[in-house]
């Protein structure tokens, strides 16, 4: 027989979506609100998808929120943010939500 889950532990959260940055090049990602916060250590993937270019994270999660970077403008890229629910906190129906 398995072990019980211990409901009080951090449990692992990933969202992910796609944003096009603006004609700066930045764009800020808002995660739902129903997400809440998500302890570290988080994990950024982005990917350019239309043109190519070098998409990174400029500022990191904050209130539900990061913002990206692409070389150019109107770039679209995929992005994925992976972390931990606090414990206690009530644990997500979904394992993965899309945002954009």
């Amino acid at each position: 027989m398995a072990p019980a889950a211990n409901p009080s532990a951090p449990q692992p959260a990933s969202y992910h979506g796609e944003v096009w940055t603006d004609t700066r090049g930045f764009a800020t990602v808002r995660l739902p609100t129903e997400a809440g916060a998500l302890e570290p250590p988080l994990e950024y993937e982005l990917r350019d998808l239309d043109p190519p270019s070098r998409a990174r994270v400029t500022a990191e999660l904050h209130n539900g929120r990061f913002t990206i970077a692409t070389d150019q403008p109107h770039v679209k890229v995929a992005w994925r943010l992976s972390g931990r629910r606090p414990a206690g906190h009530p644990p997500d129906p979904h394992h993965e939500e899309e945002t954009t």
